[in-house]
């Protein structure tokens, strides 16, 4: 979601609570407003009329980083917002569940599922007191160097548009709004806060509207965000084509335009385009700007009370009025559904009858940067903070595999600076026995008087919101994490600091790092936020035992940043491969850094960062039985594909990710994800400028597979590719012979499990045009189903198809057409596994098209 923008408001005047209580005293039942069984647009419409023009203005801008403004004087309280794509992200730090991020979601291809996250995610937001998720994001993913690729869901709409109705649905249903985001061509990361996405009028219905337009039309989300970029010169948060035009009045949305945090460029226009809500809060364009833009002229009453009105809408929704006031309650650990979404997102990319790997095995080898670690979810404001240590797919495979020697070596490593310090690498005290350090936590920066609060820390980044990191907010001034340090292996080890307050270093009562050692900014900046990270380097003993301690005084600014970081030495490639070659067969976990993939920054390359390339091939070469497990949030480039016989796509699969592979490597789950997105063979395959402050969308609707498929490119792995340890059959398609007015379509088809054991399989219908214009797709998804089989079950499947999924955009008559003519129909396991084929015959016009 969010960049950061410090503001301050003037405070606005608001009368008092006695100026009213007469009148509500003389009333003879409760306001309309106060009735849970009154029509909410009632309640919205009896609010309004009590309120004053200043009360509607304050609704209309944050009361605090995550809070909303309601209306004191008629009891009306604010409501609490939360980061929630991967889970709830705490302002506050407190711990959630880490569930699988969106693009793994997405390669379930599964809305139950999505649901049953979603509905999980609720009921943490819930406990931690918040109204409202800051999720999902659908946007397209234009470029698979996009920093975001691993938060949203896929480069096509359908899929997109189905999952996030999955996953809103599940969400709503638990009483938490959602905010669906980023409206609109947020694509990437590079000069995000100002590039200009220069997009046709038809890319935009046919692209990157209708996963919007589908949440906005069937699953009536809360609200709407408004994304930082401009589209076609215009800031969308103050757009008024998009906000008014096309989200309230085209697609009906009742509910509330919100800006991304710090997206809100103006007042009047931004008011007047439909913008809603203005965060965070305190306000910098609307409140005492806004009422001098009312006073002016500028802005309108009528605007004024719409507004508000969509505002009221939603607090109202949430409850709050209903119900007493309640103290948050602990989150509890929805480790079920992590695990099943972790199972069903992995894709089986590549097996040539290795996996699963059987009882014949009796050495394992182990092997990469992101074995021993836990690469579980992206950066930004959709990091969440877990509820423990979470095991990494060397622990889970050795837990998996109780009577085979597995070895283990990194090989190489990946990190481009200090990644976080690994908690194993110290204890709380000498004894050694537990992970992690003793932390302390003082009121004071100075640490004067006794801890506030004291606990054993196993997570060595702290990243409180914008806006509420003062002590009175977060508890505490100053940190002190100490304890004991353990090498692993001796040699030179880089200790770092990034932070914006204050830290010193000691080891063995000696500074080593504070304020004096020059800091360099990191060649990414985490969520846009600049903070200068400082690195001291020296050799330790493995073995020994070294007193550490960092103290750290918080900056007490807007945003709170701290992280510690520790290098080990420089692994052993060489040892790697010994490893490799001594074991029945090798699994080589590769893929992105710490810090490879998320806000504020894009990937400038597909390929893997490091040396990790090279460790594949050279394993491959000195294990025939290599498995490769990939662990990224999006695309990346394979130059070994075709030297190993296995490849996993583990995505950042949440904190269950590890247990969910080693049960698919063991063969006690049959792996059933797809691709949501293509795999460019090639950095020349992605197209995509991401330099310039205006971004020209030229390759129009060939985005993905769209221009995969039209060009003749091979890609390295085709949109909708996945395979199983099944093999199934398709047979008996039957369609109608012609399009029926405003009737869908219905597609029927035999899928039969043939071999091998219980399985899911998702069955994938593509529609392609007889004649299509220049520039646009062959063939587009256009139905989907995911269907469980068990070993030999025949089951008959029905794909509906929508009568838009034959119309296109006409951009001189903005307006939906149809072309007559023949449509082809192809289904199968992926765009690139086409199993029948079939075809409709429609009629033009466009009097069926909503």
């Amino acid at each position: 979601m969010r960049g950061l923008s410090i503001a301050f408001m003037m405070t606005l005047s608001v009368p008092s609570a006695a100026g009213l209580a007469p009148a509500l005293a003389q009333d003879a039942e409760p306001p309309v407003y106060r009735r849970v069984s009154a029509p909410l647009n009632a309640r919205v419409d009896d609010l309004i009329a009590r309120m004053t023009l200043d009360e509607k203005i304050a609704l209309l801008a944050g009361a605090s980083s995550m809070m909303t403004n309601g209306v004191p004087r008629l009891g009306v309280p604010g409501i609490k917002m939360t980061d929630g794509p991967t889970g709830v992200r705490s302002p506050e730090g407190k711990p959630a569940t880490v569930f699988p991020v969106g693009a793994a979601i997405a390669a379930t291809w599964n809305p139950a599922l999505a649901a049953r996250v979603g509905g999980a995610i609720a009921e943490e937001a819930r406990a931690d007191g918040a109204s409202v998720l800051l999720a999902p994001t659908v946007n397209i993913v234009r470029t698979p160097r996009w920093g975001r690729n691993f938060e949203t869901y896929s480069e096509d709409p359908y899929l997109t548009a189905q999952i996030a109705l999955g996953y809103v649905g599940g969400v709503q249903r638990e009483g938490i709004g959602v905010s669906l985001k980023h409206f609109v061509a947020n694509n990437q990361e590079t000069n995000r806060f100002f590039v200009d996405a220069r997009v046709s009028e038809r890319a935009l219905r046919e692209l990157y509207f209708p996963a919007f337009e589908t949440v906005v039309k069937q699953a009536d989300p809360w609200s709407v965000m408004a994304s930082y970029n401009k589209v076609n010169g215009t800031y969308v948060s103050q757009n008024r084509l998009l906000l008014t035009d096309v989200l309230k009045k085209d697609w009906g949305f009742p509910g509330a335009v919100v800006s991304d945090w710090g997206a809100t460029h103006s007042t009047a226009p931004a008011a007047n385009a439909g913008l809603d809500l203005e965060m965070p809060g305190p306000p910098a364009q609307f409140g005492a700007k806004l009422r001098k833009a009312v006073d002016a002229g500028e802005v309108g009453i009528a605007q004024i009370d719409d507004n508000a009105r969509r505002v009221l809408r939603m607090i109202l929704r949430s409850g709050v009025l209903d119900r007493a006031p309640s103290a948050p309650a602990p989150a509890r650990n929805h480790a079920d559904v992590a695990r099943a979404a972790a199972e069903e997102a992995i894709v089986l990319l590549k097996n040539q009858a290795v996996l699963p790997l059987g009882s014949d095995i009796r050495t394992l080898a182990v092997i990469g940067p992101n074995a021993a670690s836990a690469r579980m979810q992206g950066g930004g404001s959709s990091e969440v903070v877990p509820f423990d240590a979470i095991a990494s797919p060397l622990a889970a495979l050795r837990a998996a595999y109780p009577g085979v020697r597995i070895t283990y070596a990194q090989g190489v490593d990946n990190e481009e600076t200090p990644p976080a310090a690994d908690a194993a690498l110290f204890s709380p005290d000498a004894g050694h026995a537990e992970p992690g350090l003793h932390a302390s936590y003082f009121s004071a920066a100075d640490f004067a008087g006794e801890p506030v609060r004291s606990t054993r820390e196993t997570r060595f980044i702290k990243r409180i919101s914008g806006n509420v990191a003062s002590a009175s907010v977060i508890g505490y001034a100053a940190i002190r994490w100490e304890g004991w340090l353990w090498p692993r292996r001796s040699g030179r080890h880089e200790l770092s600091i990034r932070g914006t307050g204050s830290a010193t270093l000691l080891l063995d009562g000696r500074t080593i790092l504070d304020k004096s050692v020059k800091g360099v900014p990191d060649a990414r900046d985490v969520i846009g936020f600049p903070v200068l990270r400082r690195t001291v380097a020296l050799d330790l003993e493995a073995g020994r035992g070294y007193r550490i301690r960092l103290d750290y005084a918080t900056g007490q600014t807007p945003y709170e940043a701290l992280a510690f970081g520790l290098r080990e030495p420089s692994p052993s490639l060489d040892e790697a491969v010994a490893t490799a070659r001594a074991a029945d067969a090798a699994i080589v976990l590769v893929g992105s850094s710490s810090t490879t993939e998320g806000e504020g920054y894009d990937r400038p390359t597909l390929a893997l960062p490091g040396e990790q390339d090279k460790l594949v091939a050279a394993v491959a070469a000195a294990n025939p039985r290599t498995v490769v497990v990939v662990n990224s949030g999006a695309a990346v480039t394979m130059p070994w594909r075709d030297q190993v016989p296995a490849i996993l796509q583990l995505w950042f699969p949440g904190q269950e990710g590890a247990q969910a592979l080693a049960a698919i490597l063991a063969g006690r789950v049959n792996p059933s994800g797809k691709l949501p997105v293509s795999f460019p063979a090639s950095d020349a395959d992605d197209r995509a400028d991401l330099s310039k402050i205006s971004s020209d969308y030229s390759e129009g609707l060939l985005v993905g597979y769209r221009r995969f498929d039209t060009t003749g490119t091979a890609p390295l792995f085709a949109f909708g590719h996945g395979l199983s340890y099944s093999r199934f059959g398709y047979s008996a398609l039957k369609a109608p012979r012609r399009l029926k007015g405003g009737v869908p379509l219905k597609v029927q088809l035999t899928l039969r499990n043939e071999a091998g054991p219980g399985g899911k399989e998702v069955v994938q219908l593509y529609v392609a045009p007889a004649e299509r214009g220049e520039g646009e797709p062959m063939r587009q998804l256009r139905a989907f189903a995911k269907v469980a089989l068990a070993p030999g079950e025949s089951r008959r499947v029905t794909l509906t198809i929508d009568p838009r999924a034959f119309a296109t955009w006409d951009e001189a008559e903005h307006r939906w057409r149809v072309r007559p003519g023949a449509y082809a129909l192809q289904v199968g396991g992926g765009s690139d596994d086409i199993q029948l084929r079939g075809e409709v015959m429609v009629a033009g016009g466009e009097a069926f098209v909503p």
